[in-house]
């Protein structure tokens, strides 16, 4: 099975580029593509690495997308949680056989060759939901995990649900599903083979890299021995 890695970077390049040197020191196999997502601080380029530029919307227009929910609620973080969904909805095209997701704030600590399930429809962590407003329903974690994009597809599954997306529409708790919650239930309710794996063996994770002020450099430093 070709080993297909795809990271949606959103202004993170630094983080994304020792990312990568991670995932090839640890399995140097993958094939790394990048969906490029910036609005400030795009990828650019890097020896090995697809680049897929939709810096200025030429592939997902989000501004165009956002204007069909004028009444979602107000969103801190520009309604990530909706775009990353639209994306990952996205790549379901680009990669028919599956592909393994990862954010662009994670660190790789071992082979993720284990990852790669034909026969599965994802291999990754459940994080059931809680009494948290925001965290009602489960999901499956975007941070690294196998998607079987062509098992989903056949079956009518997809990543993205505008009617099941973390603030695209105001309301009750029903309305709260956060990135993977609604692709999870769909999946669970296949009755179609998933794996729930604890990801925190296969990696580490800044958290909120992309949009939370954190001191990434000193975070890189700390863990430079995963990706030199």
């Amino acid at each position: 099975m070709e080993k297909n890695v795809c990271i949606v970077h959103f202004n993170t390049p630094e983080l994304t580029r020792a990312t990568i040197r991670s995932v090839w020191k640890h399995t140097p196999d993958c094939k790394v593509t990048v969906f490029d997502n910036s609005n400030s601080l795009p990828f650019g380029q890097m020896d090995g690495v697809t680049v897929i530029d939709n810096t200025k919307g030429q592939l997902l227009n989000f501004k165009e997308f956002l204007s069909h929910y004028p009444h979602r609620e107000p969103s801190p973080n520009r309604w990530a949680s909706a775009k990353h969904s639209k994306t990952v909805d996205f790549l379901f095209r680009l990669f028919p056989h599956g592909f393994v997701l990862m954010d662009s704030d994670i660190l790789v600590r071992k082979d993720i060759s284990d990852l790669f399930d034909d026969r599965c429809l994802f291999v990754g962590k459940i994080r059931e939901g809680s009494d948290d407003r925001n965290n009602r329903n489960p999901r499956l974690l975007p941070f690294l995990c196998w998607i079987n994009s062509g098992m989903c597809s056949d079956n009518g599954i997809c990543f993205f649900d505008d009617k099941r997306s973390w603030k695209l529409h105001r309301g009750g708790p029903d309305t709260w599903y956060d990135t993977g919650s609604s692709f999870l239930l769909d999946c669970l309710m296949s009755g179609l083979p998933v794996r729930n794996v604890d990801i925190d063996d296969y990696m580490i994770h800044l958290y909120g890299g992309s949009y939370k002020k954190k001191d990434w450099r000193a975070w890189l430093d700390q863990y430079r021995g995963l990706y030199e």
